[in-house]
C-alpha cells in the first residue's frame, strides 16, 4: 500500500523547474470549451504572436488544446493538467491590465497576458497552501527545525514526507501532517503538529509539491 501510494503520488506530482525564476507568484487559468488565450511579446504588442485554443475532446472525455503537440514545442507551464483544470504559469510582473508569465519553464520564455477574470494570480504562499502536500527534495537535504532559522533546534522526524504548508515567512514555510499522510503511510511514526523547512534557495525552488493525491 506504502509504495502504490507513494507511485500515485509522484505519478501526479508537478514537475520541477528548479532553475527557472520563481517570479512574484502564479497565475491560474480559469477555462472552458470557449477560452481562448492570446500570449503577448509585450504590453504594445496590437496581435498575439501565441494563441491557444481549449476544447472539449470527447475522444479521451477531457479538456483539450487545439494542435496541443505543436504548441506544447513552445509551452511548458508551471502545471499543465487540464483533466484537473490546472493550467498554471509564474508570473514575473502585474500590472493592473497585464501580466508576465514565464510561458516555458524551460527556456524561460516570457509573454504578456491580458488581465481577466479568467487570470487569477497567487502568491507563492496562498498557492502552496492549496496544494494536497509538500515534501523535500533529495537531492537537496535539510533537517525540519522548530523555528524558522537554520540555528533553531532540529525535530527528529522518521517516515516518508507528507506534509501540507501551514503557513510562510520569508525563504521558510511551517508544515504539518495532515490526516490523510498519517493513515496512509505505516512508516510516519512521528507526525508533525509543527516544524519549518526552506522552500527556497535565493531564487531556486526546493521542494516538490502535489496538486492532488
Amino acid at each position: 500500500m506504502r509504495l502504490l501510494i507513494i507511485n500515485i503520488l509522484l505519478l501526479f506530482s508537478t514537475q520541477v523547474w528548479s532553475q527557472t525564476d520563481l517570479g512574484i507568484g502564479l497565475v491560474s487559468i480559469d477555462f472552458d470549451d470557449k477560452t481562448v488565450l492570446g500570449f503577448y511579446t509585450d504590453t504594445l504588442a496590437t496581435e498575439p504572436k501565441k494563441v491557444i485554443e481549449f476544447f472539449d475532446d470527447r475522444t479521451i472525455n477531457s479538456w483539450n488544446i487545439k494542435d496541443l503537440k505543436e504548441q506544447g514545442e513552445w509551452l511548458k507551464p508551471e502545471v499543465l493538467w487540464l483533466d484537473y483544470f490546472a493550467f498554471t504559469f509564474r508570473c514575473l510582473t502585474k500590472t493592473d491590465n497585464w501580466i508576465e508569465v514565464i510561458a516555458n519553464n524551460e527556456t524561460k520564455t516570457t509573454y504578456w497576458l491580458k488581465r481577466t477574470d479568467s487570470t487569477k494570480f497567487n502568491t507563492w504562499e496562498g498557492y502552496l497552501k492549496e496544494m494536497f502536500g509538500v515534501e523535500r527534495l533529495t537531492n537537496y537535504p535539510q533537517k525540519i527545525r522548530i523555528e524558522p532559522s537554520e540555528n533553531s533546534q532540529e525535530i527528529e522526524y522518521q517516515g516518508t514526507d507528507c506534509f501540507v504548508v501551514k503557513s510562510m515567512k520569508g525563504d521558510w514555510i511551517e508544515i504539518t501532517t495532515p490526516d490523510y499522510c498519517d493513515e496512509n503511510f505505516t512508516d510516519s511514526k512521528t507526525p508533525l503538529k509543527s516544524g519549518w523547512i526552506k522552500w527556497r534557495k535565493e531564487n531556486e525552488l526546493i521542494i516538490n509539491y502535489f496538486t492532488t493525491s
